[in-house]
């Protein structure tokens, strides 16, 4: 068998098992180090569900959470139920790297070509404003929110340690520039022989460095989630944990409330439903399979050695390789004594998968399994920082866990109405665009630069319509379409992928 051949023969064993029904997330994931100290309202549940609400939101994570803070920003007496299937943030977003990383210069030939320029422009501008947006909002949240999140701006260092993956990325980088002049000053690109002396690395080629952003994600949502609970200010707020929906029914019953949501703990009626479910969403949303699809991904919490510099609050790292890279943040010094000084550190799947290192059916493509750890991935990740950072000698894993991204069939979100053709519920008609299902989903890995603003934009268009927000938000390009998810196949996606990684 020729290799070509092979690599095609694996791919479409890849596309058969992503194309699965991804079903409910597992009941007992991983321990993640960002869930240790669980939110107050981790396991809230009513005593009785609501037997009707304007808007049913299904998952907690940032973009559900943001999606009912926007929400109830504009309607404060909206009755709004928040479904999720465990506990309180307990998916991707209490499961991530902590960055608020975008490089708008990695796939903007990519935008360009799938929406052309001013289509890539907007898309980019839109990723660009979630930094500025999240630091926005813990300001109107407050101090205690500001600190707990640990929300801090950073320089981010996209480091390269093969020289040919490292000219590619700097041609995209004058690409990019040169219809982004304005920006010239903000994306730098370092060379030559004094890089490990510069960054702190070892045996790097070369560097990219550009604004980005940190954070603890699970407890910046926490605080979103402790402010909307106040029910002096939203009184028809309910959230609901450990409350999987089981099913959607469309009913001609109550024209009203077209939607009859089922879960073990009983049924509601709702007018509106919000699928932020991101790697799940295929699951209540069949023709949604094989377009949107799940990757586990693996993380680690390390402890690095005393002579370690303590740059958390200055800077975070993506360590590029011939086979994908790795991802990584810091603790910032709680104080001018503090003696803390762990890593956050992620990837690894990428090298295993074409490296041969795993199976199709132990790949952490199509797997939503979240109670199990990546071998492979683990072994890689053990050596990156003592391997790839100055002074890195002697860190160690104290912590590991894993956790479901949603991936779609062309690397972008899927935001707005979701069509019969997707949902196999038909939609109610009529101008006030009443009794329809949204989305906000699939962040393809970038979740901290999309699900903030993606909630507030699925929210505007709940209450206004998609016209409200094309000022700003992508529609036409994040839009839950056949024509669009139909333009590509599964295989073709992987094999693009992997020959990209190689």
């Amino acid at each position: 068998m020729s290799e070509s051949d092979y690599m095609t023969q694996f791919c479409t064993a890849l596309a058969e098992k992503a194309s699965r029904d991804p079903g409910l997330p597992v009941s007992n994931p991983t321990s993640a180090y960002w869930q240790s100290e669980p939110h107050e309202l981790a396991n809230h549940q009513s005593t009785q569900l609501l037997s009707t609400v304007d808007i049913a939101i299904i998952g907690s994570g940032m973009t559900g959470i943001s999606s009912a803070y926007h929400l109830l920003q504009t309607r404060p007496d909206l009755r709004v139920t928040i479904l999720e299937a465990r506990s309180l943030t307990s998916g991707a977003t209490g499961r991530n790297g902590g960055h608020c990383k975008e490089d708008p210069y990695d796939d903007y030939e990519d935008l360009k070509e799938l929406y052309g320029k001013e289509g890539a422009k907007k898309v980019l501008r839109f990723r660009l404003a979630q930094l500025d947006a999240l630091v926005e909002l813990v300001g109107k949240l407050g101090s205690d929110a500001e600190k707990l999140s640990c929300l801090r701006r950073v320089d981010g260092l996209d480091v390269f340690y093969d020289q040919e993956a490292f000219d590619r990325v700097k041609e995209k980088v004058k690409n990019y520039l040169e219809d982004f002049p304005e920006e010239k000053d903000a994306w730098l690109i370092h060379e030559g022989d004094d890089i490990d002396e510069t960054f702190g690395t070892i045996n790097a080629v070369g560097c990219i460095t550009g604004p980005a952003g940190a954070m603890w994600p699970y407890k910046l949502v926490g605080a979103v989630t402790t402010h909307i609970s106040n029910q002096e200010l939203y009184p028809h707020l309910s959230i609901e944990t450990h409350t999987p929906v089981e099913k959607i029914i469309k009913t001609d019953d109550d024209s009203n409330h077209p939607f009859i949501i089922t879960t073990p703990r009983g049924n509601i009626k709702a007018t509106h439903i919000i699928h932020c479910t991101n790697a799940y969403a295929a699951h209540l949303l069949p023709g949604l399979q094989g377009k949107l699809y799940p990757i586990r991904g693996q993380m680690t919490r390390q402890v690095a050695p005393g002579g370690f510099p303590r740059l958390g609050d200055r800077r975070s790292w993506i360590l590029h390789y011939d086979f994908g890279y790795d991802y990584v943040t810091q603790v910032p010094p709680l104080s001018s004594s503090s003696s803390t000084n762990d890593i956050y550190l992620g990837g690894g799947f990428l090298k295993a998968l074409v490296t041969g290192q795993v199976s199709v059916e132990d790949a952490d493509v199509g797997s939503t399994q979240d109670d199990l750890q990546n071998p492979a991935a683990l072994a890689n990740l053990e050596h990156t920082v003592e391997k790839r950072l100055l002074h890195g000698k002697g860190t160690r894993i104290v912590d590991k866990w894993t956790g479901v991204m949603g991936f779609t069939i062309d690397n972008n979100p899927i935001v707005g109405k979701v069509p019969y053709e997707i949902s196999h519920r038909a939609p109610a008609d009529g101008p006030t665009e009443e009794g329809r299902e949204w989305i906000a989903a699939g962040f393809c890995g970038n979740g901290m630069v999309n699900c903030w603003l993606s909630g507030k934009g699925i929210a505007e268009m709940v209450l206004n319509g998609e016209h409200s927000v094309r000022g700003w938000f992508p529609v036409d390009e994040y839009a839950c379409s056949p024509e669009r998810l139909g333009r590509m196949t599964l295989v073709d996606r992987f094999l693009e992928f992997i020959k990209d990684a190689v």
